[in-house]
């Protein structure tokens, strides 16, 4: 049986810089709000190395990133912005990480966690590796309880991987484009104007190939069960001419 996304009440959305949510599932994050999903973004880094303007002091550079996330977020419906301030670019302790992303699942008790997929091939950014690798093991270890971190077990249902390597799941984002894309104007300090024309000619080609039947646009997520993500067995099917089962990589939980 499909899941349905949109049946959500709480989601948190861990990004490792201030703009990946949006970029990469902003219509999808537009139609959870408008579903009635309380969302929280959890930003990994301080996204400092990838501020256009050398000029900027570090702490001017930081109270602009957080302004241009309130401005895209009011837009886009996220009740809660939070961050955690690791260093762009740099040296992240990825069992420290885990543990303050499971505090944030304690704390915020979310029905489906979505973040970037850490194995899709030829990613070389160390801050989206780690930052889904540590959003996805925090998953599935915040419902232990001996595990050494404030708060009550909270056991995550199901995530969610954007940037996916082998989506399962294409979600219908025509009613939202407009918006999707004008929250995308919000993030000035990275991009520039001729930038921002280029992510927006982006994002519609490869979301318009790709909606599902009947939609102008779609965002693809791969969407497991978070037992899925240890020792996980993928679900198998036998063809209708029979035979051996095969693998269905395209089940959704």
């Amino acid at each position: 049986m499909a899941y349905d996304l949109f049946r959500a009440r709480r989601v948190l959305a861990v990004q490792p810089h201030y703009d990946d949510n949006d970029i990469a599932i902003g219509g999808t994050l537009c139609r959870l709000a408008d579903a009635g999903a309380v969302i929280t973004y959890l930003t990994v880094t301080d996204d400092l190395v990838g501020v256009l303007d050398p000029a900027l002091l570090p702490a001017e550079a930081t109270e602009q990133l957080r302004a241009e996330q309130h401005e895209a977020g009011v837009i886009v419906g996220v009740a809660e912005q939070r961050w955690l301030d690791w260093p762009d670019a740099g040296r992240i302790d990825i069992v420290t990480l885990r543990d303050q992303i499971v505090g944030v699942m304690r704390e915020v008790q979310p029905e489906i966690v979505l973040t970037c997929d850490p194995w899709l091939a030829y990613e070389t950014h160390r801050d989206h590796i780690q930052t889904g690798s540590a959003t996805l093991e925090a998953a599935m270890m915040a419902g232990l309880a001996r595990l050494a971190v404030s708060g009550a077990p909270w056991n995550v249902p199901t995530v969610g991987l954007y940037f996916a390597g082998e989506p399962n799941a294409v979600i219908d984002t025509s009613s939202v484009q407009e918006r999707r894309h004008r929250a995308l104007d919000a993030y000035r300090a990275q991009f520039d104007a001729d930038g921002l024309a280029g992510l927006h000619a982006v994002l519609d080609r490869h979301e318009s190939a790709q909606a599902p039947v009947g939609a102008t646009h779609g965002e693809a997520l791969r969407i497991m069960p978070s037992g899925a993500l240890h020792c996980g067995v993928r679900p198998l099917r036998r063809p209708a001419s029979g035979g051996a089962f095969i693998d269905d990589r395209g089940a959704t939980p």
